[in-house]
């Protein structure tokens, strides 16, 4: 989902804070568009104490009369429920979103809906939304802060474009067979020098080390981290020194 096409909607706000924390989430996840159903001030001191860097949400969020009115211009939106209701059969859990969400191209215009602290949205503005969401939790307490469940959503539809949104990260090559066995004799040098191995156990100990390493997966910088780590002990004990006597 295109970051550009995706706006939180949040109904009835009560407290300034929540509504800072909500665009400090926004801007966390990469999103702007903040649009207020009735709110308090969100412009008020605790707001943007709350808000941190991203009081610029706070300032350009649009402010509606009704919920109606703010999804006017979306063709997708999603409310987001503490608890399953009776009279709709289709709520999803957080999780079951992406596969639904396949089917829509990702310039699709499309709003976050969350309710009011004490009493979320009503039946009457979750009839306005083509999707239900509720986010499952396992303690005595059933629902989420207003900005927690925001940015817990904002994060799993980040998620979904992590691929497209996040750069890759620059990795080095897997270490080569000759680079592994040239760090383990360099080991196993030290070992031998500080008498660490015992009379017939040199055998089993490289299999275990030989297993670790297979598992650890190093890759060159990895090694040359390790080689140097052993060049530092080798001259902090006088290890070369010995050698070459």
């Amino acid at each position: 989902m295109n970051p550009l096409n995706l706006r939180v909607v949040l109904v009835e706000p009560t407290q300034p804070g929540n509504i800072g924390a909500t665009a400090r989430a926004m801007d966390n996840m990469g999103l702007e568009d903040l649009r207020l159903v009735n709110p308090c001030d969100h412009l008020s001191d605790e707001s943007v104490k709350f808000a941190t860097n991203a009081a610029f949400i706070l300032k350009k969020a649009t402010i509606y009369k009704s919920l109606a009115e703010a999804l006017a211009d979306q063709k997708l939106v999603i409310a987001t429920s503490a608890r399953v209701r009776e009279k709709f059969h289709s709520f999803l859990h957080l999780h079951q979103l992406k596969d639904e969400l396949a089917a829509f191209p990702r310039e699709t215009p499309t709003a976050l809906v969350f309710g009011r602290e004490n009493s979320g949205l009503t039946n009457q503005e979750i009839c306005l939304c083509n999707y239900w969401i509720t986010i499952p939790t396992f303690g005595k307490s059933s629902s989420l802060n207003l900005a927690q469940a925001v940015l817990l959503v904002l994060y799993e539809f980040r998620k979904f474009d992590f691929k497209e949104s996040l750069a890759p990260f620059e990795t080095a090559p897997v270490a080569n067979s000759h680079q592994i066995e040239y760090l383990k004799d360099h080991l196993f040098k030290i070992l031998n020098d500080i008498q660490f191995i015992r009379p017939g156990k040199y055998e089993s100990l490289w299999s275990s080390f030989s297993s670790l390493i297979g598992r650890a997966k190093p890759d060159e910088r990895d090694v040359r981290m390790m080689r140097g780590i052993f060049n530092k002990i080798e001259l902090s004990l006088g290890l070369k020194k010995k050698r070459r006597k």
